[in-house]
């Protein structure tokens, strides 16, 4: 009796059905753009220049915005990784004759913004924010760095490390 049972034809051409679609959607061009990707590692700090980039494709819309991201990495960036606009931090926001300190500045802060640090003595004097402090994926915070003028940066700079100054911003 099997033998005269009809064979599923409707179950074949569905699976051929299926298999040629999906050969057809892995065979089709899907939209592609350059993409910025670091060509080597890139460590926290460092000037990105032409030379640490490479131009990768990668499809349209995954990256907000495709521009070259020229600026001061803001994090460590590896060889490969996706450059982005969060990772690059862009202009000279250290005037001429003022020295960058870390301390802990709040996250919120964007770089270039103008903060007052009060010592605690009660000195207060003005700063642009270089970087902000950040936090990593297993809560380490890491100090961000604030460009004072030369004249007061060694008390600055001793009162950060001993802890004994607060970073006051405008929101």
């Amino acid at each position: 009796m099997l033998v005269l049972s009809k064979p599923p034809y409707l179950r074949w051409i569905a699976a051929v059905v299926l298999v040629a679609a999906a050969f057809a959607w892995d065979m089709s061009r899907r939209a592609t753009e350059l993409a910025p990707f670091a060509a080597r590692a890139i460590d926290r700090g460092e000037v990105i220049e032409a030379d640490s980039i490479a131009w990768k494709p990668a499809p349209v819309g995954l990256f907000r915005s495709v521009q070259v991201p020229m600026g001061t990495a803001v994090v460590r960036i590896g060889a490969g990784d996706p450059i982005t606009e969060g990772m690059v931090s862009t202009g000279d926001h250290v005037p001429d004759g003022w020295w960058t300190v870390p301390m802990d500045v709040p996250p919120a802060v964007t770089p270039g913004s103008e903060v007052r640090v009060v010592l605690a003595d009660g000195f207060g004097i003005t700063g642009v924010v270089v970087e902000p402090s950040r936090e990593d994926t297993f809560g380490v915070r890491t100090d961000g760095l604030v460009a004072v003028p030369g004249d007061a940066a060694d008390i600055v700079a001793v009162a950060s490390t001993a802890g004994q100054l607060v970073v006051l911003f405008e929101p």
